[in-house]
């Protein structure tokens, strides 16, 4: 069990998501950076898909009731552990009563805590993914027990994965199923202008401050994914992200491949990029 002694900003227990039900319009959820989230799993021998606790903007104060093994991966959030500092990307043996902290995120915004074993907490739909109205809460709540598994690790030194910057300022996109609706003055925007990541960004969607200029029509509802870059009438941009609707009625202009979606989940307000346009 780890005990939460304080929870952080937006601190939730992820995996990969609810996949196949979006027919039901259940959300797909699961972990933003699903890239950190695994390098975190694979670090303490992990399957890919366990669950780890996700971490945004500043991190939570944790208590360990059990020995265990962790990796960090993702944002940088000057973890201490019994009030020394540790370092991402490699696994660290955990005793009992141990105690782990997080400040505020840099090179990043969201950071991802592996155990050996993975995070025990019910399924629900197939995932033990938080998203509120399937699970009780969104978030880990403080003063509360969270289970982990028992698995051990036997090492003689602590596994090790090199860095890498997460500093990218082109997010990779396909063509949407309305791009070619759009005008080439505004398929020469969206090439070529930076934009920048208003202050309503969150696990659902991703707002941008700079509009499109152009002369879409409506669209009949129709579904969306995770990834998917929604143009309003008015020219704003939202790039849905993880925790997405299933379905919109906002032409789906461009598409964020996997790794996009996992770049932008490491940026927030006033960050900017641009988007590359890559054939499927």
């Amino acid at each position: 069990m780890i005990e939460v002694l304080h929870t952080g900003i937006h601190s939730s227990i992820q995996d990969l998501g609810r996949l196949g039900m979006q027919n039901l319009g259940v959300p797909i959820g699961g972990a933003m950076d699903q890239n950190a989230m695994q390098l975190a799993n694979r670090l303490v021998n992990n399957p890919l898909q366990c669950a780890v606790l996700e971490m945004s903007f500043k991190g939570p104060k944790l208590r360990f009731h059990q020995p265990t093994t962790l990796a960090l991966a993702g944002a940088d959030m000057k973890a201490r552990l019994n009030n020394e500092p540790i370092n991402n990307l490699t696994a660290i043996r955990i005793k009992e009563k141990d105690i782990i902290q997080f400040g505020t995120a840099h090179q990043g915004k969201r950071c991802y805590l592996a155990v050996a074993g993975g995070f025990k907490t019910p399924k629900l739909l197939g995932s033990r993914s938080q998203y509120l109205g399937i699970t009780p809460e969104a978030t880990i709540c403080k003063n509360k027990l969270i289970p982990i598994d028992t698995k051990k690790i036997n090492f003689r030194k602590g596994a090790h994965i090199a860095a890498h910057p997460n500093a990218c300022h082109k997010i990779q996109v396909y063509q949407g199923p309305e791009y070619h609706l759009l005008p080439k003055k505004a398929q020469e925007q969206l090439n070529e202008q930076s934009f920048t990541i208003s202050v309503n960004n969150s696990r659902m969607a991703y707002v941008l401050e700079e509009k499109l200029t152009h002369q879409l029509p409506s669209i009949w509802t129709a579904p969306v994914l995770p990834g998917t870059v929604q143009c309003t009438p008015d020219g704003t941009l939202i790039i849905l992200m993880r925790d997405a609707q299933t379905t919109g009625g906002y032409p789906r202009i461009l598409q964020l491949s996997d790794a996009g979606i996992n770049q932008l989940a490491q940026k927030s307000t006033q960050d900017r990029f641009q988007f590359e346009l890559t054939e499927a």
